[in-house]
């Protein structure tokens, strides 16, 4: 894979083997917020997600934050799409949602270095914290941070 830069609304510049800060949100047509069980079923998706690494994550009630490392030969716009799609499909199955279950377009932002990412994975895992959420990032069970002792 080479390098690529592409825009839809936003632009995405994608190079290879660099992580990457991505955020996706409900579509505005979905009426109520992912449930406990929803979040659950965004969570499985993502961890399982491959060749890449998916080095934090937490799924909202109304988006996702991912900082992702995609794999050698894989474009982090197909590992979207597989991730989206499939977890839009069990969304709609198995909870009753209706298509689309997430806005089409999606936030990217390369991360530069390693301060930059030690950040960016403090910024996603904070998220439910800074929302009000939970009083600590271990406390949200739909985060990478779930769990882990301070």
């Amino acid at each position: 894979m080479t390098d690529r830069i592409y825009r839809r609304r936003l632009p995405h510049i994608h190079l290879e083997g660099h992580v990457v800060f991505v955020t996706f949100r409900l579509s505005a047509r979905q009426p109520d917020l992912l449930s406990d069980a929803e979040r659950d079923e965004v969570l499985a998706h993502i961890r399982r997600m491959t060749p890449g690494t998916c080095l934090a994550s937490v799924v909202m009630p109304d988006h996702v934050h991912m900082v992702y490392q995609p794999g050698i030969g894989e474009t982090l716009a197909s590992s979207l799409q597989a991730l989206k799609g499939a977890s839009s499909h069990t969304l709609t199955k198995k909870h009753g949602r209706h298509s689309p279950v997430w806005q089409e377009e999606s936030y990217d932002h390369v991360v530069r270095d390693e301060r930059e990412l030690f950040e960016t994975c403090r910024y996603v895992e904070g998220n439910p914290v800074r929302k009000g959420l939970v009083a600590a990032a271990e406390q949200y069970r739909w985060s990478s941070a779930w769990g882990r002792e301070r």
